[in-house]
């Protein structure tokens, strides 16, 4: 009988150590993880793996919904095996994102995210070159994703869709967009409570 009480007791401390922030709370997260980009409307093209990091803050609204907003450097782009080219494009990127907390501590998120280049390179085999005239400077997307908190450690997946062209069409016959998928773990910091 003592056994299954203590069980008991465990899974209770388990269960009440899931986080979930009260209403009117914000917090900051701070992020790193790694991003696998690629371009979308290409066949011969595969992930560029790079890092994303950067701050996070989140409002609780009410007790299973809260809106966040970020800030991060997250390295894109592709590579191709067939030419031997990596296309090195990253981003200032700013994820509004709402999270919906399904359960306590398992949230499923959806929002609107605007990038900014900061850097667009081609390296290749033989030569290293600058294409950022050729990329736009702006590009938007849409993250969708689910994350897990526990014990203010946050471990976040998301996947995000490119809208915008990235390429000056003038410039570059390429009529692709961003993909990426983000993997990121963080640790969340109260900043106010309500």
């Amino acid at each position: 009988m003592k056994k299954i009480f203590l069980v008991l007791a465990i899974m209770m401390a388990s269960i009440s150590a899931f986080a979930q922030h009260e209403p009117g709370s914000l917090t900051i997260q701070a992020r790193i993880g790694f991003s696998a980009g690629d371009f979308n409307n290409t066949k011969d093209t595969k992930a560029r793996v790079g890092m994303v990091v950067g701050p996070e803050f989140e409002y609780t609204l009410a007790n299973r919904f809260s809106l966040a907003m970020g800030i991060n450097y997250s390295q894109q782009g592709a590579k191709q095996d067939k030419y031997d080219v990596t296309y090195k494009m990253d981003y200032l990127t700013v994820p509004i994102v709402a999270n919906f907390y399904i359960v306590k501590g398992l949230a499923i998120k959806a929002g609107v995210q605007p990038g900014f280049n900061v850097k667009s390179k081609m390296d290749a085999t033989t030569v290293q070159a600058d294409f950022e005239d050729a990329v736009k400077k702006i590009d938007l997307s849409i993250p969708v994703g689910l994350s897990y908190e526990f014990r203010n450690i946050v471990l976040d997946a998301r996947y995000n869709f490119g809208l915008t062209k990235m390429f000056d069409m003038n410039k570059v016959d390429l009529n692709s967009k961003n993909l990426a998928f983000q993997l990121t773990l963080g640790y969340k910091f109260t900043l106010k409570k309500d």
